[in-house]
């Protein structure tokens, strides 16, 4: 049964305040409650960390994680509450060295085959050496993901066999038992011809996606231990 969004909003708020009961009088309160929990959730610096914050050490952590120089703007907002100004000088001094660790070429290759998007963060004299790694990575991904479709794929028609073949079983037992009209064994005898070609379909396309797979896994598997980005 699908759950309510409502009782699911509940469920949400005693958790974080336990003893507290929400009755029908102060159910209105609430929305203003969810709002202040993720209010507090999305900001990415509290209190103490906006008064002591070494800005050039901030600038170095976004940095290296691939965020924009933009990114301050989300300190600038969690800190505005208490009355502190980002060092936007220090800030950017310490967001370009941190560029200079993630926009290395094994550091591409790990966001490329992580699946991770670019942001296009990489000065000029970083960007070509990130983006090589970053499009053998990204291309080791997309040949995973698609073997791993395809094997999907593949289960699911086995499930499907499976299934089939327990029909066709059945039927094989109905027919053989002569229990049947005329009229009746017709139309079991259609139903038995239109299950086996199901059932030839459903092999041939299981051999066809192993053929896939083991094509893309040798490509992948190439490509691998190719390249340098270690």
């Amino acid at each position: 049964m699908k759950s309510d969004p409502i009782d699911s909003l509940v469920e949400l708020v005693l958790r974080r305040f336990g003893t507290r009961i929400i009755t029908m009088r102060n159910y209105r309160l609430v929305p203003g409650i969810l709002i202040a929990l993720l209010a507090s959730g999305c900001a990415t610096m509290d209190k103490p960390e906006c008064r002591q914050a070494d800005w050039q050490m901030i600038g170095i952590e976004d940095g290296a994680k691939g965020h924009p120089v933009s990114y301050i703007g989300n300190h600038r907002k969690a800190c505005a509450e208490y009355g502190v100004q980002p060092d936007l000088a220090r800030y950017q001094l310490g967001h370009q060295a941190g560029l200079a660790q993630f926009c290395t070429a094994s550091n591409g290759f790990n966001q490329g085959r992580a699946g991770r998007k670019y942001n296009e963060v990489c000065p000029a004299e970083l960007r070509e050496q990130f983006v090589r790694g970053y499009n053998t990575g990204r291309e080791l991904n997309q040949l995973h993901s698609e073997i791993n479709h395809m094997r999907h794929d593949a289960e699911q028609k086995k499930v499907e066999i499976t299934e089939l073949e327990e029909r066709i079983k059945n039927i094989e037992t109905v027919l053989v038992s002569g229990a049947l009209s005329v009229k009746d064994r017709k139309t079991l005898l259609e139903q038995f011809k239109k299950l086996q070609s199901r059932l030839t379909t459903l092999e041939n396309d299981i051999r066809d996606l192993d053929l896939a797979v083991a094509r893309r896994q040798h490509e992948y598997e190439i490509l691998d231990s190719s390249h340098s980005f270690y």
